[in-house]
């Protein structure tokens, strides 16, 4: 059996640095909601149609979590990296995986807020300049509502500085 680890932490913060480092030291399958969101429809249908644009998320955040469970009780080690922004969320998956014997495991990511920013505009630039698939991050989306993750919550705290 194998197990999933929740990549979580704010936008920007180095989620998917930290997901490419893990999934070629463990040798890992990363599931990333974002990318399935670009491959599927772009970026430009967050900005044209937002209505459509959270329909179809929450439909690939449904199938984001199966696929998961699945690929773990497959044998592999699943990196999720989707933000989990809410203690809620963190807290039913963690249920959900517990309930079919899959381990899972809770990585934190956590960065200094300069840092966060200098992140931001660093991809923002790469994507004007056509190097980079993701949606340009106004500065209205930088601080979402994100709930820090207890102490009781982390297995592994990365603070990236």
């Amino acid at each position: 059996m194998g197990k999933v680890i929740l990549i979580c932490g704010k936008m920007g913060s180095g989620k998917t640095t930290y997901a490419k480092r893990l999934a070629e030291k463990l040798n890992a399958v990363i599931i990333s909601h974002d990318e399935i969101m670009l491959g599927l429809f772009g970026g430009e249908m967050y900005k044209n149609n937002k209505e459509q644009f959270y329909k179809y998320h929450s439909w690939v955040d449904g199938y984001t979590k199966r696929m998961a469970g699945e690929v773990a009780k497959a044998g592999a080690t699943v990196i999720f990296a989707n933000g989990f922004w809410s203690r809620i969320e963190r807290d039913e998956l963690r249920k959900t995986y517990g309930d079919m014997n899959i381990v899972c495991e809770l990585h934190y990511i956590d960065t200094l807020e300069e840092r966060r920013y200098k992140n931001i505009q660093k991809r923002n630039d790469e994507i004007r300049k056509g190097g980079m698939g993701y949606i340009l991050t106004d500065p209205e989306d930088i601080n979402h509502f994100f709930e820090i993750p207890g102490d009781d919550e982390v297995d592994f705290r990365v603070m990236f500085e």
